[in-house]
């Protein structure tokens, strides 16, 4: 098992949402659910970047990803039970914004993990988390409280055998969707 930091891949154009709703109290994703409180359908818009593709999957409003609506249709079975798909438009096509939930306030261990700030009895700037396996979420996505529900986690299990259908990172390498890139962290 290998846990990844799911970021956006920067040969990519970045998804910006329309100005009230990224201004606005609830454009934070700390693990709390948005449906019914973000506004429904809002608009978003891809950066003027004419030398980067469209990817699969956007980063939107420097704090989640989105998927293009057959994206996030094939990985609805992944998506779905680590968080929310929030709708929005792209010049008329359907995305859907991913909210994370799913969590883990114990999984990381304190001691081996490495901070920018450690003096023995302040730690501060979760810079390399380290695992404790049996305390990770179910869920293939996830978040931790260690850097305030910032980076999106993703857990690589691929035993026993079906694990591997509800794999985030194994259905984005089978499906060459784009967008995303891995960055391994420690057990």
């Amino acid at each position: 098992m290998k846990i990844y930091n799911v970021k956006p891949d920067a040969n990519y154009r970045l998804l910006f949402p329309e100005e009230t709703v990224y201004k606005s109290d609830l454009w934070e994703f700390k693990c709390q659910p948005l449906a019914g409180r973000l506004p429904l359908h809002f608009k978003a818009q891809f950066s003027d970047r004419d030398d980067a593709p469209l990817p699969d999957i956007a980063w939107i409003g420097m704090s989640t990803f989105a998927f293009r609506r057959d994206v996030a249709d094939e990985l609805a079975h992944i998506l779905e039970p680590s968080g929310e798909l929030l709708p929005f438009t792209v010049d008329g096509e359907q995305w859907y914004c991913f909210n994370v939930l799913s969590h883990s306030d114990n999984a990381v261990d304190i001691e081996n993990s490495s901070f920018e700030i450690d003096d023995g009895e302040t730690r501060f700037g979760l810079k390399k988390p380290c695992f404790i396996e049996a305390n990770l979420p179910k869920t293939s996505l996830f978040k931790i409280k260690e850097d305030n529900y910032t980076n999106i986690l993703c857990v690589d299990r691929r035993e026993p055998e079906e694990e591997v259908l509800n794999n985030f990172f194994c259905a984005i390498a089978a499906h060459k969707f784009t967008g995303i890139k891995f960055t391994e962290t420690l057990i």
